[in-house]
């Protein structure tokens, strides 16, 4: 594993500059196998549980789906993982990306031919903080939605530490 810093803007509501810290030369099917080891050791009645104690309103369906749906829109935690972890997800990030040539680490948006970086999170500090940020636009996620949320955060699984930056200066990876 590799430890890289840089300096990028963030994407989204705010265009905060920070300074970010990533390990790189994660083994994600290790993550994922387990993730879903994780999410099938859990109890039915105990996922439950967790997720009437967030105040959340749902049918016994609704939190058979969130983990384990089959169907477009509800797909579940541990039927996504296991389409990522043998290459059968449709949903997968994969196929919107192509390897720069040079750095391997370095992902090119087959859209946008702009350059992003994916490694485990292990610092972000903020240098310049956007001083006119997009307002904030509550969502009203469905239910599905919701129990995953709540789910994931309780279990608090690896692949959730996996984050993706634009990169504004391939110059800051020279010798990496």
């Amino acid at each position: 594993m590799k430890l890289v810093e840089f300096q990028t803007t963030k994407q989204g509501n705010s265009k905060d500059q920070v300074k970010v810290q990533l390990i790189l030369g994660f083994d994600y099917k290790t993550m994922l196998a387990n993730d879903i080891q994780k999410l099938k050791s859990i109890s039915f009645e105990d996922c439950k549980n967790l997720c009437l104690s967030k105040g959340l309103t749902f049918t016994d369906q609704d939190l058979q789906d969130a983990m384990y749906g089959q169907v477009y829109g509800r797909k579940g935690l541990v039927v996504g993982m296991e389409q990522s972890l043998n290459g059968s997800n449709p949903d997968s990030t994969d196929s919107q990306y192509d390897k720069h040539q040079d750095l391997p680490f370095i992902k090119v948006s087959k859209k946008t031919s702009e350059f992003y970086i994916t490694g485990i999170i292990v610092s972000e500090e903020i240098l310049v903080k956007d001083t006119n940020p997009t307002p904030y636009k509550p969502t009203n996620s469905g239910i599905i939605v919701q129990l995953k949320n709540v789910i994931k955060k309780a279990m608090q699984l690896e692949t959730d530490k996996l984050k993706t930056y634009k990169v504004d200066d391939l110059n800051q990876f020279k010798g990496v």
